[in-house]
């Protein structure tokens, strides 16, 4: 029986080779309970959030939370790691859900 988890969804989180480092699911879960916004390595207005995906066309909740996360690291590179871009993934599509 094989202990690598295979992702089911897409996952900024698996490298190439489907693999997860270790620290990925620890740093992931610190950045997406913090409760001091400074702590996170991304900052979101969820007023132009809401604008931006009424004003969108794509085809899924999903495409659009990608494009938006891959979109702010592209502009903020100094901030960028996987765990980062999985927890704004998170938070996004959460937020637009109403979970």
């Amino acid at each position: 029986m094989e202990n690598n988890p295979e992702p089911s969804v897409d996952s900024f989180l698996f490298n190439d080779e489907n693999e997860l480092s270790p620290s990925s699911l620890i740093k992931l879960n610190l950045y997406l309970n913090t409760t001091d916004r400074n702590l996170k390595p991304y900052q979101i207005d969820y007023n132009i959030l809401l604008l931006s995906y009424q004003a969108w066309s794509g085809r899924s909740l999903e495409e659009f939370c990608e494009k938006q996360t891959l979109s702010y690291f592209l502009f903020n590179p100094q901030n960028d790691s996987a765990e980062a871009r999985e927890a704004m993934y998170m938070d996004i599509r959460e937020f637009l859900m109403g979970n």
